[in-house]
């Protein structure tokens, strides 16, 4: 898989670009979709926590797949300090842009999850490219638009949560990731993830760089009312999936999808029963057969 160096500071990032070839395992045939999916992940993973899902659909319903690592996740550097430049929210969108415009992507869906979701608002203001090229939208386990708890809206995590969730993470990531991943996949709702899915994903935490997981909460807690507001008020309606878990201890869903719907009362929102954070593993194939669905509709 390749790689390449942001326009922003040179930092170099990875991505992930699944292209069907027309042979896969179980293809459906007769299938083979003009827009690609542009996957967006979330805190603290990489690309790798989608590839249960980004495997059949390339190989299986023929959909091009492009999914980047986030600077300091996954196999991207975190950015080099010394060279005096701040990371932000429009870092994390620039490097999205960059990386789309590069292939000349053509139309496409971003797939999105927790923070990915507001990264990939981001990215469609941040370039005329991406607002030309952007079909649709799939959020899924939505962390916007008020990630932190504020009088207004008490439902959200607070400060307080987050700082704890910090500190569990310097003081020992790889005990603090065991205890909370079945927080994550709701197995408290009766969710099954095997011990060796668990494993699998705690190694994908344990590749992030210390600093980026701290410096990235400081960003993706900051709310997106303002740009949802702004693709609201936009003349183009763009369809949007927003799929959210009725057991979501990290971003409840009245606390999210539940208030992005109001403000996009055109977005299809889909709540799924006993999911949590991390319905994107715990109902893989609903997701699929959603996503897809969607889509094809578009």
């Amino acid at each position: 898989m390749p790689f390449f160096n942001s326009s922003i500071d040179s930092t170099r990032l990875f991505y992930r670009d699944y292209v069907p070839d027309g042979k896969g395992f179980k293809m459906q045939a007769g299938r083979a979709s003009k827009l690609t999916l542009v996957f967006l992940h979330g805190w603290p993973m990489s690309s790798k926590m989608f590839e249960h899902l980004i495997v059949p659909l390339c190989e299986t319903y023929q959909f091009r797949c492009i999914a980047p690592d986030r600077r300091g996740f996954g196999s991207s550097d975190w950015t080099d300090a010394s060279k005096g430049k701040t990371t932000d929210w429009s870092t994390f969108a620039g490097d999205v842009a960059q990386l789309l415009e590069t292939l000349a992507v053509g139309d496409f869906v971003f797939v999105a999850a927790s923070m990915g979701c507001t990264e990939s608002v981001l990215a469609y203001h941040s370039s005329q490219y991406i607002s030309q090229h952007c079909k649709g939208f799939v959020w899924i386990g939505l962390a916007m638009p008020f990630p932190l708890q504020t009088p207004e809206h008490p439902l959200s995590p607070t400060q307080e949560l987050w700082d704890s969730i910090l500190q569990g993470l310097r003081d020992n990531r790889p005990a603090f990731v065991t205890e909370s991943l079945p927080g994550v996949f709701a197995m408290h709702a009766g969710n099954q993830v095997h011990p060796k899915t668990l494993e699998y994903y705690e190694q994908i935490v344990s590749e992030a760089h210390g600093v980026a997981i701290e410096k990235t909460v400081a960003i993706f807690t900051q709310a997106s009312d303002k740009q949802l507001t702004k693709l609201a008020e936009s003349a183009e309606m763009i369809p949007i999936l927003a799929l959210h878990g009725d057991s979501d201890q990290g971003m409840p869903l009245e606390a999210g999808a539940t208030i992005v719907k109001e403000m996009l009362p055109w977005a299809d929102l889909r709540v799924y029963k006993n999911a949590g954070h991390g319905l994107y593993l715990t109902h893989a194939q609903q997701v699929i057969d959603d996503l897809v669905k969607f889509v094809d509709g578009i």
